[in-house]
């Protein structure tokens, strides 16, 4: 069973693609510094608990009975939280990757639609000058002119 994803909150976002961008990549800074910064409050937590551990072996039997297992299984969780957060860290990283480099397709985009603008408005007003020079040189016959006057029925 495959599960569906919300994404009414993308539906609502602006107008502005770029914004989006700009805004996405704010937001993967603060994260990146956000989750560097909890790294080094546990890498401060994790010293300080290993002097606390030293510090509470001669109190408690059971880990100064046992206090290379302590050591080992302090030092496996301190590990084990450093490669999640190494992980946490290459996925902010990547993503911040991932939304300069959409903020640079969606710029080429915005040039390339700007570029076929302007050109579609200069063969607009090519058109537009090539068919007033066209009616300018065109003489019409003057019977032409008044066809509303003439009857469209067949007259017999």
């Amino acid at each position: 069973m495959t599960t569906q994803h919300d994404h009414s909150r993308y539906l609502d976002q602006s107008d502005d693609p770029q914004a989006f961008w700009a805004q996405r990549i704010s937001a993967c800074r603060w994260m990146i510094a956000r989750t560097f910064a909890l790294g080094a409050f546990a890498a401060g937590l994790g010293v300080a608990g290993q002097g606390f551990l030293e510090q509470a072996a001669p109190l408690f039997p059971f880990i100064s009975q046992n206090y290379g297992l302590w050591q080992a299984s302090y030092l496996l969780s301190l590990l084990l939280i450093f490669l999640l957060w190494s992980a946490a860290m290459l996925q902010k990283i990547s993503l911040l990757q991932n939304s300069k480099q959409g903020l640079k397709t969606q710029q080429r985009i915005d040039e390339q639609n700007a570029r076929r603008e302007e050109r579609a408005r200069e063969n607009r007003e090519r058109r537009e000058q090539l068919r007033k020079d066209r009616d300018a040189l065109t003489i019409t016959p003057s019977f032409f002119k008044n066809t509303e006057a003439r009857s469209k029925k067949f007259d017999y």
